[in-house]
């Protein structure tokens, strides 16, 4: 680990780079001085100038002058026009990139700062008389040469004189015919998803035309996919192959098959996916469940360890480690931790992994009905499978377990911890051979056993002279035992029960069928 006012960043080729996390005017200064290469007054004087950078930490002028370096500007432009400290590097290239496509000769800070009122409110004309277009230059031609699929009998977009028209509009109007070549897309689904996705108005052409060869050539995304997440045209080629090429799989299964039943994965940063991968793996979060969950890869890498760790520290979490939908909680955290609350509030205690993380529908239902019960049984037979070391099937299990007529009616922690306190004595095969024991207290299991191996004497249990009931086997003590606490019931069940209270009135064929399995 790193000191607590060291942070650390993405930087390009994905490595991480350290930086120190202050923000107080005076440190600011410094980071300026030492990024920038400019004197301590030359500092003082942008603070002044733009009140804002003095919030800046390291790691965001280092951000922006890697960005600036990036468009092949030197750092003095930062200095020349601090104003640029207040666009995200991503902005920055963006509209550089748009700029170069658009036939500029000249780009300046102060062009990048003047973009939308260039792009939006001057006319070609305009533009060519302020020397910023060349003369001669077909705008919309050169716009259109970036668009591999552009059809060459479609000369032009625009009616009447183009020179009157403005940037903007003749991009938009390259978009919309281009993903209307592309994706078969209406007019009417283009200004919908411009709308709901603004910034597909301002990405270079060339971005555009490489993530959707990408999207349908490579990840073979169905166009109805594409255009019902219309978002993904917005997403950075260069990290897009990044995701295919670094991470190739989620849980072993292909990260293309990932991204087309997951498309918002596309646009995730390709570092950030890599780390969370490694965070799932340092947690001992199974392939499967990655497979069952992987919304997870959505999140961010902080709220992920965060909710993994506090997940250990809660019983009513930690029981379903192992459980292949483990990360549906977490991703559900919020959900799940408001649930779980809830149904403590009205005392009920038996929280399934359903109950916590399924639909509101099923939640309610369970919320409103009488009593304490699983939502699920597989859970509870889950959580028996997995401390018995996956030595048994579930449905064995399953068909020994269902006998007894609560078992739908205890918690799973309550069974787990009972799970690990016999396991400390007792063998997997003595568990399953008697496994109706783990839905008794530990208390009653404890002082059951105790009273087995006191009875030296035969008062306890009478047995004949020629009878050591110490020399019992193992599996054989803990049957003693389920008999012991179950004999005082009547062999009805309620043993598992700490109180007379939480009695529970059932079937009275789940007492007769509960009575033969005591016998047997």
């Amino acid at each position: 680990m790193w000191p607590k006012n060291i942070t650390r960043i993405v930087c390009r080729g994905h490595k991480w780079l350290y930086y120190r996390n202050y923000s107080n005017s005076s440190d600011n200064a410094d980071f300026l001085c030492e990024h920038l290469q400019i004197t301590k007054d030359k500092a003082k004087f942008i603070q002044i100038k733009q009140p804002y950078i003095q919030k800046l930490t390291e790691a965001d002028i280092i951000s922006s002058v890697r960005a600036i370096s990036e468009i092949g500007f030197p750092r003095e432009v930062l200095f020349e026009h601090p104003s640029l400290f207040h666009m995200q590097p991503v902005t920055m290239k963006n509209r550089h990139n748009v700029l170069v496509e658009c036939g500029f000769e000249r780009i300046t800070g102060e062009l990048l700062l003047s973009y939308l009122t260039i792009m939006k409110q001057k006319t070609l004309k305009e533009l060519r008389n302020m020397g910023l277009l060349p003369a001669l230059l077909n705008i919309e031609n050169k716009l259109a040469s970036y668009m591999t699929q552009w059809p060459t009998s479609l000369t032009t977009l625009i009616q009447g004189d183009s020179n009157l028209t403005t940037l903007y509009n003749l991009r938009l109007k390259i978009i919309q015919r281009y993903l209307e070549l592309m994706l078969d897309l209406t007019e009417d689904e283009f200004y919908r998803g411009i709308k709901t996705y603004p910034t597909i108005k301002h990405r270079p052409l060339r971005s555009i035309n490489e993530t959707l060869g990408i999207l349908q050539s490579y990840i073979s995304l169905p166009n109805e996919k594409i255009k019902s997440n219309l978002y993904l045209i917005h997403a950075d080629p260069e990290n897009l192959n990044n995701i295919l090429y670094k991470l190739r799989s989620i849980g072993g299964m292909d990260i293309r098959e990932v991204i087309r039943m997951y498309p918002k994965i596309a646009t995730k940063n390709c570092a950030t996916l890599l780390e969370i991968k490694r965070l799932l793996d340092k947690h001992g979060v199974t392939a499967e469940a990655q497979t069952r969950c992987f919304q997870i890869y959505t999140l961010s890498e902080k709220t992920i360890d965060k909710r993994l760790k506090d997940a250990q520290s809660l019983p009513e979490l930690s029981v379903y480690r192992e459980h292949p939908r483990f990360l549906k909680m977490i991703h559900y955290n919020t959900r799940v931790l408001k649930r779980m609350r809830n149904v403590k509030t009205n005392n009920k205690r038996c929280l399934s992994l359903n109950v916590l993380s399924g639909s509101s529908a099923r939640y309610e239902t369970f919320e409103k009905s009488p009593g304490d019960r699983l939502g699920k049984g597989k859970d509870l037979v889950f959580s028996i499978s997995q401390a018995l070391g996956k030595n048994y099937r579930m449905s064995e299990i399953h068909k020994t377990i269902k006998k007894h007529p609560f078992w739908m009616n205890i918690p799973l922690v309550e069974v787990k911890y009972v799970c690990d306190k016999l396991k400390q004595t007792y063998s997997i095969q003595d568990i399953f051979e008697n496994c109706s024991i783990v839905l008794y207290p530990w208390d009653k299991i404890r002082e059951a056993i105790r009273t087995i191996e006191e009875n030296k004497d035969g008062k306890i249990y009478p047995v004949t002279s020629n009878f050591n009931l110490n020399k019992i086997s193992k599996s054989q003590k803990l049957s003693l035992a389920l008999y012991t606490i179950e004999k005082t019931h009547y062999f009805s069940g309620n043993g598992v029960w700490t109180d007379e209270k939480n009695k529970n009135i059932v079937n009275l064929s789940d007492i007769k069928l509960f009575k033969q399995m005591a016998y047997q």
